[in-house]
């Protein structure tokens, strides 16, 4: 997906790795979200409101997709009541996952913030580049190179 395009679906991954990124007027990269295997993926505010996405999408390793259009998904809950449910625990589980990661980000060091994610997701660790990984910190690759030594000689 790119920047500037209006999401028409919502995807879900069978397989693979992908990050959700923008791109700041210098052209940096920061990532807001990796998406593996059982996760979803895409710009919900963009599907749901049909305005122009500020997200860019990418794999990044070879990755199987399902997507679903805006019609499907709505003919989904209508069809089927209980995906509607099992939809809303998602997002929930989603923005409580969203606020944390916000407040991480203003009341966590970088050091901190890195322990988290490796904690939180050790199955992701090993699956992204330390380039994007820093990209997520909010650091250069550089300091995050200096950051993954200390915590591993813990």
């Amino acid at each position: 997906m790119q920047a500037g395009e209006i999401t028409k679906y919502e995807y879900y991954i069978t397989k693979g790795c992908l990050k959700v990124y923008t791109l700041d007027e210098d052209g940096t990269p920061h990532i807001s979200m990796f998406a593996v295997e059982d996760y979803w993926t895409g710009d919900m505010a963009s599907f749901m409101t049909r305005e122009p996405s500020r997200y860019f999408i990418k794999a990044t390793e070879d990755s199987e997709l399902l997507g679903i259009s805006r019609t499907n998904y709505d003919l989904l809950f209508q069809e089927i009541p209980k995906f509607e449910r099992f939809y809303r625990i998602l997002y929930q589980k989603s923005l409580i996952s969203y606020i944390r990661r916000t407040n991480h980000g203003i009341s966590l060091t970088a050091e901190e913030r890195f322990v988290v994610f490796k904690r939180k997701y050790p199955s992701i660790v090993n699956r992204i580049t330390q380039k994007d990984l820093a990209a997520y910190i909010g650091i250069t690759p550089e300091f995050m190179s200096k950051i993954i030594s200390k915590v591993n000689r813990m």
